[in-house]
């Protein structure tokens, strides 16, 4: 692994965060350079950002800033890095990244108001509309977990909210609205357009 500190910008090297390389990671003995694996961030994002408002249009919702902090750091590098190997199972992300994609997802986590940490985990407190957000989001996620990656242990998307997040203080208002939301998708969704909107990120993870 190759380490170019000296191209970093400077907010960068005084911040132990930002440590990571610029220049290439060795995997199976090819060095990949950071650029394609910001490339393939950048792809895939925006992959489940289409996904995500695919399935919030369904519910009559459009969220266009919905996962925009993504661009910039920690987030970039963090979900960049952890992203990659998902989709690259020979890649193995070092321990340094693993730490590093920590903290990307709990800073986007806890400053983003499409997830449950933004509330102090008092999902009581979110506002109808972001609870409209998170069902697009799950239902995105779910979706990319089990028919794009093919590694996912829940087949619906209500199954993984029952495992995961059913123990959480919902009201019964917020239950009734969020099973309805994800009956809606469920029947509304069009399975082959859907895995369109995916296509990018198959296409540029096979490079």
């Amino acid at each position: 692994m190759l380490f170019l500190r000296a191209n970093m910008p400077q907010e960068q090297k005084q911040n132990p965060l930002f440590v990571f390389p610029f220049f290439c990671d060795r995997i199976g003995g090819m060095n990949i350079p950071i650029e394609d694996i910001y490339e393939f961030h950048r792809v895939r994002t925006a992959c489940h950002i289409e996904c995500m408002n695919y399935f919030a249009g369904l519910l009559g919702y459009h969220f266009p800033e919905h996962d925009n902090d993504k661009g910039i750091e920690p987030m970039r590098t963090g979900y960049a890095y952890k992203n990659y190997a998902k989709y690259h199972p020979d890649y193995n992300l070092p321990d340094n990244y693993e730490e590093l994609a920590k903290i990307a997802i709990s800073t986007h986590h806890e400053h983003a108001s499409h997830h449950v940490d933004f509330y102090g985990g008092d999902v009581s407190k979110i506002p109808d509309v972001h609870v409209m957000e998170m069902v697009a989001d799950w239902a995105s996620a779910n979706f990319e977990q089990l028919y794009v990656l093919r590694d996912c242990p829940y087949n619906t998307v209500l199954e993984w909210f029952n495992a995961v997040m059913g123990n959480k203080n919902w009201s019964q208002a917020q239950l009734n609205m969020i099973h309805t939301a994800m009956k809606t998708i469920e029947e509304k969704m069009d399975q082959e357009a859907v895995m369109k909107i995916w296509e990018p990120t198959l296409a540029i993870s096979a490079l």
